[in-house]
């Protein structure tokens, strides 16, 4: 049930056919009064309140479009220089027209407040309310702005205590936004009582956005008063994403008139138990919905019945956690040692395939860390196998429409491997270890890259728009000259279908 919000006029425009409303339970939501197609644009916000790169990435990412620099030691033709301001040290900037934009808009007011920090950097929270406050004080947020920004849930009183425990979800504690609110108050110099500030934090913690990189990796962050309106469903509806720095909502499904408009706060492929962690633990609420009440993740049931399986309800969730504990101590493992722990992991569910089809978690998240693992170390023939095993086994069950985009990441990804392996056989000092591994496949890599490339460019259109960076890194692939091959397809994926179960299983 939905109840319209009288007077809620805010500066960052919504469509005429989107409004603010009161959802029973939800507090404020965003209703769309016409249908709306799947993959379409639902609306865009050309530059949201704030939007920063995380510290992770303040030197490899452009301040203002977000462009990322390539990984590794080689480049491609299309890649950009990152030249620091001169002024604070701390950000980068791809071309003059990005620095001259993000100077006028936000930069200007926070860049003697970075240089006097400098070279520390406050952490990603503290610098967005930094850049609030000063921009505040500067008179560059407007009445209507600010007041859009302090109506935002805060839930102050809803972060833990220090003493109590968070739980897995890594949630923060009270005492963590008072610390970074002293530090956003001393940093910045602007004179508001702390525990103004205090909520200012906890409003950007609760309604900040993960700025993501066309592969779905973390990039930075995001304030957007209309889009955190948004609420929470694990079966969403709409899903967003950043294109030279502005912010976009695009639909998963067709969306009927008079529907509430949701998106993810989590990872769609995580089982129902983490995804309800997680949800608690930073946003400080308990997920409803029906995915979340049946057990499932993206619509598949996390664990089937006892009954069915021949194995207690204790042994399912015990092999659960021994897998879940080895790919956590994976995580905090030296990159030289993930591979072979990941492997134990993924061997505890190889007897059970029965029970544990691929796109299973904890079987499928374990497979996904540890062909990052293999790329990572550079071990291409196995990383070529897992990959494939998304593309192929996996996604297809979890999203059945190629062009959603968690689904078209995966492929993206699948075929920057490829891309990687042509290199690594092809250059002069070529990789022979790889090229004995992959032989006996005779599989045509530039055919197989053609028709990957054709399949991403088509399925982004739809799924991450015409501005996605997928389709500015498929033209950069184009204008690398590869000479691509014209072997039949479907030749083409019966070697891949026998290669993604020899390389990995």
């Amino acid at each position: 049930m939905a109840i319209p919000v009288q007077g809620f006029a805010m500066p960052e425009k919504l469509p005429a056919s989107i409004t603010a409303q009161r959802v029973l339970g939800k507090g404020i939501g965003l209703l769309t009064s016409k249908p709306v197609t799947a993959g379409a644009l639902v609306w865009s916000v050309e530059r949201p309140l704030v939007r920063v790169p995380d510290n992770e990435h303040l030197t490899q990412a452009c301040y203002n479009c977000f462009y990322l620099l390539p990984p590794g030691d080689r480049s491609d033709t299309v890649t950009k220089t990152l030249r620091t301001c001169t002024g604070c040290q701390v950000v980068k900037y791809c071309s003059q027209r990005c620095q001259a934009q993000s100077w006028k808009a936000e930069h200007k007011y926070e860049c003697k407040a970075l240089g006097r920090v400098y070279p520390n950097v406050p952490p990603t929270a503290v610098r967005v309310v930094m850049q609030l406050l000063l921009r505040r004080q500067a008179g560059s947020l407007s009445e209507g702005e600010w007041q859009d920004l302090l109506k935002l849930e805060a839930h102050l009183e809803g972060f833990p205590r220090d003493k109590e425990p968070i739980g897995p979800g890594k949630g923060t504690k009270s005492e963590d936004i008072r610390l970074m609110s002293q530090a956003a108050s001393a940093f910045s110099g602007v004179s508001q009582p702390l525990d103004v500030i205090q909520a200012l934090i906890a409003r950007v913690m609760i309604n900040s956005m993960t700025v993501f990189t066309a592969a779905f990796d973390t990039l930075g962050s995001c304030v957007s008063t209309t889009a955190a309106r948004l609420n929470h469903s694990c079966n969403p509806n709409c899903t967003y994403m950043f294109s030279e720095g502005s912010l976009a909502i695009r639909s998963l499904q067709a969306i009927p008139k008079g529907s509430e408009l949701t998106v993810s706060y989590v990872n769609l492929r995580a089982p129902t138990v983490e995804r309800q962690q997680e949800l608690q633990a930073k946003w400080l609420f308990t997920c409803t919905c029906e995915y979340c009440t049946r057990a499932l993740t993206c619509g598949q049931p996390d664990l089937p019945p006892p009954l069915q399986t021949g194995m207690s309800a204790e042994t399912l969730t015990h092999l659960d956690d021994e897998g879940r504990k080895l790919q956590k101590q994976a995580s905090d493992a030296p990159a030289d040692a993930k591979v072979a722990i990941l492997i134990d992991a993924m061997r505890l569910f190889t007897p059970h395939k029965d029970i544990y089809p691929l796109w299973r978690s904890p079987w499928s998240s374990i497979r996904h860390d540890l062909k990052v693992a293999e790329i990572d170390q550079g071990n291409w023939a196995s990383a070529l196998g897992q990959a494939l095993r998304f593309y192929l086994h996996i996604d297809p069950t979890l999203f059945p429409m190629p062009w959603i985009p968690h689904r078209a990441a995966e492929t993206y990804g699948l075929l920057k491997v490829i891309m990687e392996i042509l290199y690594q056989v092809t250059k002069p000092d070529r990789n022979e270890q790889l090229l004995k591994e992959l032989w006996d496949y005779k599989i045509d890599f530039p055919s197989v890259i053609r028709h990957l490339s054709d399949e991403v460019e088509d399925t982004s259109k739809k799924g991450f728009g015409p501005r996605s960076p997928v389709a500015d890194d498929i033209l950069g692939y184009v204008q690398q000259g590869i000479d691509f091959g014209s072997s039949d397809w479907e030749g083409e994926l019966a070697k891949l279908k026998r290669a993604a179960v020899e390389l990995v299983d």
